[in-house]
């Protein structure tokens, strides 16, 4: 783990505006500044004693930037251009208990037995949501934005909650979390070990919903983003991520990149699915090379662009046949209207016995499986639904190409911003973190 935050390399990379058309092997960014230089100022926050920044959240409406690192939150003062001032901190340590059981469980104490920040979200106007690993037991607290403390129980102590299945248990484990109207969406890994992920919904007044534990719903996922965004027939959760595949044919296993969705509305079944999502559909994201079809099939970070006419989807991609010096990134971006239709074709209809998949044409009978209006008391329809989750169609990207392809280059984060010109052209510009 890193011990403060990474010293970048901050690539800027300009495309126009909503045309994505040429493609560059060995793409130049417009502008390229490394820690240290000259003609850029950058602010830098670390305070002494603390390590492993990790999380951040940035409210423009305080101009507060929430950062988590070990054992600590901070809340800092933005507002100033060039200047990043502690505005206050928080401690939150694990208990010396749970870092007897971390160590007693064969982890570290030097290195794994503490409180390691991953998650911090705005609940509301009022509260943050927070969630630590914990010594390997995750825990989860509410922050009073405007004191920056923690909600206390009667006992004056931190009201906590069990953070199983929201925060993972190893600090280096990736995961993703959204909070729509109150409620927390997550993929995350499950249990110590890191062997069991799963999609969840947590918090809020409905039950809690997450995936089935079947290796058909989610195969050793690796997940990077997650967004909601609203369509015609209801508010939909999309969460990214990459699968592990093992293939009776290769010596190693097969990556593939992901997309999955779940239904805001989805309220599990009422016999078959109990506590399960009746709306859970993934398909597969593409990102290649034009001319021979060379895949980049590991995802390693996603950014969903909401300024535009339609949301686009922006992602980073790797190759698992490239590593080390050979190391080759692209960005592939994708159209919403194209995942939007992938969701709406055919599916991939699994046989348990022999554990083979064929395709399914949907027989036109409503609801689809996976529909947003699908009735919690149909038995025979939800026993179906558990069959019928991966979609026949991928995701391409758009203009069949990746936006840019870099060589000896490992991106990790992305950012998009739309810009317009003096000329009143509208711009996308990529901001891409090594």
């Amino acid at each position: 783990m890193e011990s403060c935050l990474p010293h970048l390399v901050l690539f800027l990379a300009i495309s126009e505006f909503p045309t994505l058309t040429s493609l560059s092997l060995e793409a130049i960014p417009r502008v390229t500044f490394l820690r240290g230089d000259p003609h850029r100022t950058f602010a830098w926050f670390s305070q002494d004693g603390h390590r492993n920044y990790s999380t951040l959240l940035l409210s423009k409406e305080m101009g507060t930037l929430y950062v988590g690192a070990r054992d600590v939150l901070f809340a800092v003062n933005t507002s100033v251009i060039g200047q990043l001032d502690l505005i206050k901190e928080l401690q939150w340590k694990a208990t010396e208990r749970k870092v007897a059981d971390c160590s007693f469980k064969g982890k570290s104490k030097e290195w794994d037995c503490f409180n390691f920040i991953r998650m911090v979200l705005p609940l509301n106007a009022s509260y943050l949501y927070t969630c630590g690993t914990f010594a390997f037991s995750p825990s989860c607290a509410y922050i009073d934005v405007e004191t920056f403390s923690f909600v206390q129980d009667a006992d004056g102590e931190p009201r906590t909650e069990a953070g199983k299945g929201r925060c993972p248990f190893d600090p280096r484990h990736k995961y993703t979390a959204t909070i729509v109207d109150g409620e927390l969406y997550t993929g995350t890994t499950d249990d110590f070990q890191g062997t069991e992920s799963s999609i969840s919904r947590n918090l809020g007044p409905r039950v809690g919903l997450k995936t089935e534990t079947s290796s058909n719903w989610l195969q050793d996922p690796t997940f990077v983003g997650s967004s909601s965004l609203p369509e015609s027939d209801g508010e939909k959760i999309y969460f990214f991520f990459t699968e592990t595949r093992s293939k009776t044919d290769l010596l190693q296993k097969l990556s593939q990149s992901m997309v999955a969705r779940v239904c805001k509305s989805d309220v599990g079944g009422e016999r078959v699915l109990q506590k399960r999502w009746i709306t859970f559909l993934k398909a597969q994201l593409l990102c290649y090379l034009p001319d021979d079809r060379f895949p980049f099939n590991v995802l390693q970070d996603v950014f969903v662009s909401k300024d535009g006419d339609e949301p686009v989807v922006y992602g980073i991609f790797s190759s698992q046949w490239s590593q080390g010096s050979s190391q080759t990134s692209a960005v592939c971006a994708y159209s919403f209207r194209d995942i939007q239709a992938v969701f709406k074709g055919s599916y991939k209809m699994l046989h348990r016995e022999t554990q083979s998949w064929s395709v399914y044409t949907h027989d036109g009978q409503e609801p689809r499986p996976g529909a947003c209006n699908m009735d919690p008391s149909m038995d025979s329809t939800l026993n179906r639904v558990k069959d019928l989750l991966l979609m026949e169609g991928v995701v391409h990207p758009i203009d069949q190409q990746p936006l840019l392809v870099k060589a000896r280059q490992h991106y990790t984060k992305i950012a998009v911003d739309t810009v317009v010109s003096i000329s009143s052209v509208r711009y996308r510009v990529l901001f891409l973190i090594t």
